[in-house]
């Protein structure tokens, strides 16, 4: 009760600034939209008193630090409609540029929503480098605030889990073969070769978005059950990730990409008079690069067409799926009338009948157009119990979320360091919701974004004065009948909520190329130590063979000394024996043992005395060869007698080692 009084009490004094969400005012009634942007959601349970309660608590971005209840109703002052910029501007990433302004009335709070997120995708096995991206969002709710808070909070979270889907085919890796250690890839990742197309990353990246759009829509719609009704909302997402820049967008936001040519040289002396009558330089060297297209009935009219004509049902007999060149009346029927029908181009006449004088699926033109006469965007999150106004036919399945994506490399870009252009070559990035473009053409703000840049050349805020003055020029002034107008003329200027991002692209870039190198030294560093294993892992390899060697060689010499001795001797026979053919044995025997030491002499004449006598007794070949080796081992021990001497000799051998 003492809360009741407290807020009658404060809305006497203070009738502009609305109570804060989830107090008892506000449980029961709807935020009103506007414009035909409104729908008749069910707040509380059906067959219950019990209001639902919402998802996320109403608040503004984390990063303008909006923190009590007072400062929440202060940006929401409608009289006043202070622009908002952060407290901090370091917490936005390259000095990004931000600033909102509230509504004059449509709706109780601000139901635009800004959002931005820096994350890094990791591999899990370490085999490649991690890959940090940045993302930025802006959502602009109607019929409430609750899809674009629901956007803000989940869908770079969606987007994450996207991404990681993807994660080996995004990351960095070698020029190598995939399986270079001699395994397989992992097969829950396959590599592009194992595809029968060809699956770029930019495909996949653009992917990865038009997903996340579609999850976060349904993720509303099982919301639904459980909270209180969100309304709806449109995004406009930018994605920097790889040295790429990726926009995508759903609804009526629109992202800008704001650039400049490099200034010209300064006039000669002689064309001053020439100088005076040119334009402004700065003004002449600007221009816009949509990175968007708007989503409205108006551009959408072809598919909604075709929707409706595919799927009459959907019209409930309660709309037609026509476009005429006049609006029919009762009066006209029977006449014939310039129409077309779902995908057609041209124009064609038809007689009139009763079934023409139905409304239109899609009627009016530019910023008035609406679908089923309700809706002012035809893409985006939520809408799932919007209603057509006056006859309850359902909108949502002539939506989609699916985004219209662009991307740009930014690798691709020249840009002259002596020019000293980068935000003109690599571009500013203007992302806001439709209060900016309703009263602002692309042109006019680009000019506005490098006339503020000129400005503040060297100040670190540069980039958020340049979102405050966009804001401040859409926003206009209010005059003494209580009416917002344009600074520059009088023409009405929005009476929507305003939020704008300002991007500076080319600190993106210089991030982007600090990074590449530390990868690509790292990546070398990897290299290095790689070819230092496998080096010291071939000489431990190669020791390990040595020492085996000699570990055999070892074991032959303690196993078979005279066996080796005896093959020795033979071959130094085999050398001898044939330069000295008449030769005698114990002439060979000498010869042999000439210029060795005692013992030396002493075995050799044991070894070679069996042989040399074994090829006395056996005579010469008829080659005139000196011997000739013939029968078994049992003939020559039988006709090989062994002389005392050598026996004595062998047995003293016996004691001795190897020589």
């Amino acid at each position: 009760m003492f809360s009741n009084f407290k807020e009658r009490f404060i809305s006497a004094i203070v009738p502009d600034l609305p109570p804060l969400p989830g107090t008892g005012s506000d449980r029961g009634s709807g935020s009103s939209s506007g414009g035909g942007h409104g729908s008749h959601g069910h707040r509380m349970r059906f067959g219950a008193g019990q209001a639902m309660p919402d998802k996320f608590p109403y608040a503004r971005p984390p990063f303008l630090q909006l923190l009590t209840a007072d400062e929440l109703r202060a940006s929401a002052d409608h009289n006043v409609r202070p622009i908002i910029v952060p407290r901090d501007i370091n917490l936005l990433p390259w000095g990004t540029g931000y600033a909102e302004c509230v509504n004059s009335g449509k709706s109780e709070w601000n139901e635009d929503q800004g959002a931005f997120c820096r994350q890094v995708l990791c591999d899990p096995e370490h085999k490649h480098p991690d890959l940090p991206y940045t993302y930025f969002g802006i959502f602009d709710g109607h019929a409430g605030y609750g899809a674009a808070l629901a956007a803000s909070h989940q869908f770079h979270h969606i987007l994450h889990e996207k991404l990681v889907d993807c994660l080996e085919l995004l990351l960095p890796r070698e020029t190598e073969a995939v399986a270079g250690e001699g395994g397989r890839p992992n097969p829950s990742f396959p590599h592009p070769i194992y595809f029968q197309r060809r699956v770029t990353k930019d495909e996949l990246i653009v992917g990865a978005l038009e997903s996340a759009f579609f999850n976060m829509d349904s993720l509303i719609a099982q919301d639904s059950d459980r909270y209180r009704d969100a309304g709806g909302c449109t995004a406009c997402v930018s994605l920097f990730i790889d040295g790429k820049m990726y926009v995508a967008n759903a609804g009526d936001s629109r992202a800008v990409l704001c650039q400049r040519r490099a200034a010209p040289e300064a006039p000669k002396k002689g064309n001053q008079r020439e100088a005076a009558i040119e334009a402004d330089p700065l003004e002449a060297s600007c221009y816009p690069v949509p990175f968007s297209a708007d989503h409205t009935p108006e551009t959408e009219r072809e598919r909604l067409l075709n929707v409706a004509r595919l799927k009459p049902h959907l019209m409930g007999n309660q709309y037609v799926a026509m476009e005429y060149a006049k609006r029919p009346h009762i009066k006209d029927m029977g006449q014939r009338i310039l129409c077309r029908q779902g995908t057609m181009r041209g124009w064609t006449h038809k007689t009139l009948t009763r079934d023409d004088l139905r409304m239109p699926v899609v009627n009016g033109e530019g910023k008035r157009s609406r679908l089923l006469g309700t809706l002012g965007v035809t893409r985006g999150f939520g809408d799932h119990e919007l209603l057509a106004i006056n006859t309850g036919i359902q909108i949502k399945p002539f939506l989609t979320p699916h985004p219209d994506v662009r991307q740009r490399d930014l690798t691709q870009v020249v840009s002259i360091p002596d020019e000293d252009n980068r935000d003109g070559d690599y571009g500013v990035l203007v992302m806001a919701t439709d209060g900016l473009w309703d009263v602002s053409e692309n042109e006019a703000v680009a000019r506005t974004v490098f006339q503020t840049l000129s400005k503040y050349p060297t100040e670190k805020h540069r980039y958020t004065m340049v979102a405050q003055e966009l804001v401040a020029r859409a926003r206009g002034k209010i005059n003494d009948s209580g009416h917002w107008r344009l600074a520059d003329s009088k023409a009405a200027a929005t009476v929507d909520d305003i939020s704008v991002i300002v991007i500076p692209v080319s600190q993106y870039y210089r991030e982007h190329v600090e990074w590449t190198q530390t990868y690509k030294r790292d990546l070398e560093a990897k290299r290095r130590q790689a070819q230092a294993n496998l080096a010291q892992e071939a000489v431990n390899v190669l020791n390990g063979v040595i020492a085996e060697e000699a570990h055999v060689v070892e074991e032959e010499d303690v196993d078979g000394e005279g066996e080796e001795g005896e093959v020795v001797v033979h071959e130094v026979a085999k050398q001898a024996l044939p330069k000295r053919d008449n030769a005698s044995p114990a002439a060979v025997a000498v010869e042999a043992s000439k210029g060795d030491d005692d013992d030396d002499d002493e075995t050799l004449e044991v070894e070679l005395t069996p042989s040399l006598e074994r090829v006395q007794l056996e005579g010469p070949g008829p080659a005139g060869e000196c011997w000739s080796p013939k029968g078994t081992e049992k003939d020559k021990e039988a006709t090989t007698p062994t002389p005392p001497r050598q026996q004595q000799q062998q047995k003293g051998r016996k004691g001795k080692g190897k020589h």
